[in-house]
């Protein structure tokens, strides 16, 4: 899509929003891909979400047009709380722990929990189980090999997370039982046992609920 973009003459996009600041693994996914967006947008990993901050990037060819048209005056680009000495103090601070040592504690436990959650391919509910570094899903299906979804009866969303917040597991749980996972950067070995151990903890428990079992088709 990159190299199509660029021969078109179109301007690329790239949203990391959720999936800059380590969250993949490297500082932004782009690089994992070799990709250079003419714009990147960004923010909560920028502060770490303790204050409201976020931030656009350009590639040098955009802002030198910019700059150009803007002549002798300053490039009239900005929001109403642009550089806040809060927010900026504060993903200065957030960006020193990136480079000492945060991103690369991200990296081994993203690799930690991912290989974790792969083994539980085989589980009856798991249909899929997708993701990079510290962010993944599991994806829940009444047939493994049709891919089916739970269906909207079994209020698989409702439930799962109910569960997976009575077992101390945090996670988003998608309508159509989808399992999230962004655990913070810091984890430690023992926490990642713990999101796995848990996990499989609510997976059995749903699997055990007489409404799921009636729709598992293999």
């Amino acid at each position: 899509m990159r190299d199509l973009c660029r021969d078109l003459d179109i301007l690329f996009v790239a949203d990391e929003v959720i999936t800059g600041f380590g969250r993949t693994g490297p500082l932004f996914a782009c690089s994992d891909d070799d990709i250079v967006p003419d714009f990147m947008t960004t923010a909560k990993g920028l502060t770490s979400g303790y204050v409201p901050m976020g931030a656009v990037f350009m590639a040098d060819h955009i802002y030198q047009v910019i700059a150009d048209g803007a002549g002798a005056s300053s490039v009239g680009h900005g929001y109403t709380y642009s550089a806040h000495p809060v927010s900026a103090a504060v993903g200065l601070e957030v960006l020193r722990l990136y480079e000492n040592g945060l991103l690369e504690n991200g990296v081994k436990a993203g690799a930690r929990l991912m290989t974790g959650l792969k083994a539980l391919r085989d589980h009856p509910l798991v249909g899929d189980v997708r993701g990079r570094g510290m962010l993944a899903a599991i994806e829940l299906v009444s047939s493994k090999k049709t891919k089916t979804p739970l269906p909207a009866e079994a209020q698989p969303a409702r439930r799962i997370f109910d569960r997976a917040w009575d077992n101390g597991l945090v996670i988003r749980a998608f309508a159509t039982g989808v399992l999230g996972y962004a655990p913070p950067l810091c984890c430690t070995d023992e926490d990642i046992d713990a999101i796995l151990e848990r996990t499989v903890k609510t997976l059995d428990q749903t699997l055990e609920d007489p409404d799921v079992r009636r729709v598992l088709k293999d």
